[in-house]
C-alpha cells in the first residue's frame, strides 16, 4: 500500500494473510480549489507517482490512532476532524501482497495548514485534476469516495467549520460552498437559509480589509460537529 511502518516490514513479507493499512484523504482549500494533500511514493512499486499519506497499521494500534500518526508524519497536521471513510478490499490493490485499507478523510483550514506543512516535502493537488493517471494504486478511487461523502456531509452538517477560520463573512461561507460543490448558489437565498439555521453566530466585528464595504463577522454556535440540514 502507501508507506510501511520499518518495524513492521520484514513481519510483513512473510505473511500470507491480508495487510491492515489507513490511507487518509486530507482535504484544503488552496488558492480557491479544493485540494488533496498527497506524498511522493516511497517505494518502487509506486513508480514515482504520489500517493495518499498512509501506512500499515503498528501493533498494539487502534485505527484512529494509526490515522493520528501517520497524519502527523506526514503532513505535520493533528488534532483536527477525521472521519473513517470505507474498507477498500478489492483484489490487486497492492502488487506486492494483498492489502486491505481503512481509509479517512479529514478537512483542515488554509490557514492552519499552510502555518505547519512543509510544501516541500508534500504536494497539493486540485482534486478535478486526480485521476488514475496522477494517483498510484487505487487512491484515486479512494478520494473520489471522499469527496463525494464529502459533500454529504456538507449537505446535512456544520462541517464546513473545519475548513473556515475562527471568524468569517457570509460571503466567505458561500464561496467554501460553491468551490466543494463546484458551482454557483443565488446569494439571497443562500444566506436567507444560512441565517435561519442555528449555525452561525453574529460577532460585534466587521471585515474592512477584505471587502468594498465593511461586512460582518460570523462565528459558529458549536464546536462540535452537528447536524442541521443546510442544502
Amino acid at each position: 500500500m502507501s508507506t510501511l511502518n520499518p518495524t513492521y516490514t520484514d513481519d510483513i513479507f512473510h505473511l500470507s494473510i491480508p495487510v491492515l493499512a489507513v490511507d487518509i484523504v486530507l482535504f484544503t482549500l488552496y488558492r480557491d480549489e479544493l485540494c488533496v494533500v498527497l506524498v511522493p511514493g516511497r517505494n518502487e512499486w509506486a513508480k514515482g507517482r504520489l500517493t495518499l499519506p498512509g501506512g500499515i497499521i503498528g501493533r498494539g494500534e487502534t485505527l484512529d490512532e494509526a490515522a493520528d500518526r501517520i497524519l502527523e508524519r506526514d503532513t505535520n497536521i493533528s488534532w483536527v476532524y477525521k472521519e473513517q471513510l470505507y474498507t477498500f478490499s478489492g483484489k490487486n490493490r497492492d502488487d506486492r501482497w494483498d492489502v486491505i485499507s481503512c481509509s479517512y478523510y479529514t478537512l483542515v483550514g488554509a490557514q492552519a495548514f499552510l502555518s505547519r506543512i512543509d510544501l516541500t516535502r508534500v504536494s497539493l493537488m486540485p482534486y478535478t485534476e486526480v485521476s488514475r493517471d496522477t494517483v498510484a494504486y487505487d487512491h484515486a478511487d479512494i478520494i473520489a469516495y471522499a469527496y463525494q461523502r464529502l459533500k454529504w456531509k456538507m449537505e446535512y452538517t456544520n462541517v464546513v467549520k473545519s475548513i473556515l477560520p475562527e471568524r468569517f463573512t457570509l460571503r466567505e461561507l458561500q464561496e467554501v460552498y460553491e468551490t466543494i460543490f463546484q458551482k454557483e448558489f443565488d446569494k439571497r437565498n443562500f444566506r436567507k437559509k444560512i441565517l435561519s439555521l442555528d449555525m452561525l453566530i453574529e460577532t460585534a466585528e466587521w471585515d474592512k480589509e477584505n471587502s468594498k464595504r465593511p461586512a460582518k463577522l460570523y462565528t459558529f454556535s458549536d464546536t462540535e460537529l452537528k447536524i442541521i440540514g443546510i442544502l
